[in-house]
Protein backbone atom coordinates (compact mmCIF):
# COMPACT_ATOMS: atom_id res chain seq x y z
CA UNK A 1 0.00 0.00 0.00
CA UNK A 2 1.38 3.36 -0.45
CA UNK A 3 1.56 6.17 2.00
CA UNK A 4 -1.07 8.27 0.24
CA UNK A 5 -3.38 5.27 0.69
CA UNK A 6 -2.58 5.06 3.94
CA UNK A 7 -2.94 8.44 4.75
CA UNK A 8 -6.63 8.56 2.93
CA UNK A 9 -7.42 4.90 4.37
CA UNK A 10 -6.70 6.71 8.03
CA UNK A 11 -9.15 9.62 7.24
CA UNK A 12 -11.79 7.01 6.28
CA UNK A 13 -11.32 5.25 9.59
CA UNK A 14 -11.15 8.24 11.83
CA UNK A 15 -14.44 9.94 10.45
CA UNK A 16 -16.16 6.20 10.51
CA UNK A 17 -14.49 6.03 14.44
CA UNK A 18 -16.39 9.13 15.09
CA UNK A 19 -19.30 8.73 14.03
CA UNK A 20 -19.39 5.33 15.91
CA UNK A 21 -19.01 7.44 18.90
CA UNK A 22 -21.66 9.55 18.45
CA UNK A 23 -23.91 6.37 17.63
CA UNK A 24 -23.33 4.96 21.31
CA UNK A 25 -23.30 8.32 22.84
CA UNK A 26 -27.07 9.20 21.01
CA UNK A 27 -27.84 5.50 21.42
CA UNK A 28 -26.86 4.87 25.39
CA UNK A 29 -30.05 5.92 27.08
CA UNK A 30 -33.29 3.82 26.30
CA UNK A 31 -37.02 4.74 27.19
CA UNK A 32 -37.56 1.93 29.65
CA UNK A 33 -39.88 -0.89 28.50
CA UNK A 34 -38.79 -0.14 24.72
CA UNK A 35 -36.48 -2.50 22.43
CA UNK A 36 -32.85 -1.54 22.54
CA UNK A 37 -31.86 -0.49 18.48
CA UNK A 38 -28.73 -0.77 19.08
CA UNK A 39 -26.95 -2.98 21.50
CA UNK A 40 -23.98 -1.04 23.84
CA UNK A 41 -21.67 -4.02 23.64
CA UNK A 42 -21.81 -4.56 19.79
CA UNK A 43 -20.80 -0.95 19.27
CA UNK A 44 -17.56 -0.94 22.03
CA UNK A 45 -16.60 -3.84 20.85
CA UNK A 46 -16.58 -2.79 17.15
CA UNK A 47 -15.31 0.61 18.32
CA UNK A 48 -12.30 -1.23 20.03
CA UNK A 49 -11.62 -2.94 16.68
CA UNK A 50 -11.74 0.26 14.59
CA UNK A 51 -9.17 2.30 17.86
CA UNK A 52 -6.72 -0.95 17.47
CA UNK A 53 -6.81 -0.96 13.07
CA UNK A 54 -5.89 2.83 13.52
CA UNK A 55 -3.32 2.49 16.16
CA UNK A 56 -1.75 0.04 13.62
CA UNK A 57 -1.85 2.14 10.69
CA UNK A 58 -0.47 5.07 12.31
CA UNK A 59 2.83 3.11 13.46
CA UNK A 60 2.90 1.97 10.15
CA UNK A 61 2.77 5.28 8.53
CA UNK A 62 4.78 7.25 11.25
CA UNK A 63 7.52 4.17 10.96
CA UNK A 64 7.21 5.29 6.99
CA UNK A 65 7.54 8.69 7.77
CA UNK A 66 10.79 8.47 10.11
CA UNK A 67 12.75 6.11 7.95
CA UNK A 68 11.92 7.13 4.66
CA UNK A 69 14.68 9.57 3.53
CA UNK A 70 13.97 11.62 0.67
CA UNK A 71 15.98 15.02 -1.26
CA UNK A 72 14.86 18.28 -0.99
CA UNK A 73 16.58 21.41 -1.50
CA UNK A 74 19.49 19.74 -1.98
CA UNK A 75 19.69 18.15 1.31
CA UNK A 76 18.55 14.59 2.54
CA UNK A 77 15.74 14.92 4.99
CA UNK A 78 13.03 12.28 6.46
CA UNK A 79 9.62 12.84 5.13
CA UNK A 80 8.57 13.20 9.19
CA UNK A 81 11.33 16.46 8.94
CA UNK A 82 9.82 17.99 5.42
CA UNK A 83 6.33 17.75 7.50
CA UNK A 84 7.63 19.58 10.24
CA UNK A 85 9.31 21.81 7.31
CA UNK A 86 6.08 22.87 6.63
CA UNK A 87 4.05 22.80 10.02
CA UNK A 88 6.83 25.63 10.49
CA UNK A 89 6.52 27.70 7.58
CA UNK A 90 2.89 27.65 8.11
CA UNK A 91 3.52 28.85 11.70
CA UNK A 92 6.04 31.43 10.45
CA UNK A 93 3.58 32.66 7.81
CA UNK A 94 1.06 33.08 10.29
CA UNK A 95 2.71 35.50 12.52
CA UNK A 96 3.82 37.42 9.35
CA UNK A 97 0.52 38.06 8.64
CA UNK A 98 -0.41 39.72 11.86
CA UNK A 99 2.33 42.30 11.41
CA UNK A 100 0.55 45.63 10.75
CA UNK A 101 1.53 48.90 11.60
CA UNK A 102 0.45 50.80 15.12
CA UNK A 103 -1.57 53.92 15.02
CA UNK A 104 -0.27 56.48 17.31
CA UNK A 105 -0.30 56.51 21.26
CA UNK A 106 -0.36 59.36 23.70
CA UNK A 107 2.18 59.64 26.12
CA UNK A 108 1.69 62.34 28.72
CA UNK A 109 -0.49 64.21 26.62
CA UNK A 110 1.95 63.97 23.46
CA UNK A 111 0.72 62.11 20.28
CA UNK A 112 3.71 59.78 19.71
CA UNK A 113 4.18 58.14 16.23
CA UNK A 114 5.28 54.25 15.86
CA UNK A 115 6.83 53.59 12.74
CA UNK A 116 7.09 50.01 11.25
CA UNK A 117 10.79 48.61 10.50
CA UNK A 118 9.70 47.15 7.02
CA UNK A 119 7.66 48.10 4.62
CA UNK A 120 4.87 47.20 3.45
CA UNK A 121 6.03 45.84 0.12
CA UNK A 122 9.28 44.29 2.07
CA UNK A 123 6.74 42.29 4.15
CA UNK A 124 4.38 41.40 1.24
CA UNK A 125 7.48 40.18 -0.45
CA UNK A 126 8.67 37.71 2.45
CA UNK A 127 5.41 36.32 2.67
CA UNK A 128 5.14 35.83 -1.10
CA UNK A 129 8.48 33.89 -0.79
CA UNK A 130 7.60 31.67 1.81
CA UNK A 131 4.09 30.84 0.33
CA UNK A 132 5.76 29.80 -2.47
CA UNK A 133 8.27 27.43 -0.41
CA UNK A 134 5.64 25.82 1.48
CA UNK A 135 3.67 25.47 -1.93
CA UNK A 136 6.51 24.14 -3.46
CA UNK A 137 7.72 21.86 -0.30
CA UNK A 138 3.68 20.35 -0.23
CA UNK A 139 3.83 19.56 -3.56
CA UNK A 140 6.71 17.15 -2.91
CA UNK A 141 5.37 15.64 0.12
CA UNK A 142 1.85 14.90 -1.86
CA UNK A 143 4.17 13.51 -4.92
CA UNK A 144 6.06 11.48 -1.92
CA UNK A 145 2.95 10.11 -0.30
CA UNK A 146 2.15 8.56 -3.62
CA UNK A 147 5.77 6.91 -4.41
CA UNK A 148 6.54 5.61 -1.49
CA UNK A 149 5.63 2.52 -0.13
CA UNK A 150 4.25 2.41 3.75
CA UNK A 151 6.48 -0.03 5.59
CA UNK A 152 5.48 -2.85 7.82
Amino acid sequence: MLLGAALQELKIMQSKLYRLYRLREDTFNVLENKEVEVDFDKVSKEIAELILQIRTLKVKINKTNTNTVIRVENKDMSIIELIILIGDLRSELSRFELLTPRGPVYLGGQAVEYITQKKKDEIANKIAEMEKRKADLDKILQSTNWKTELLQ
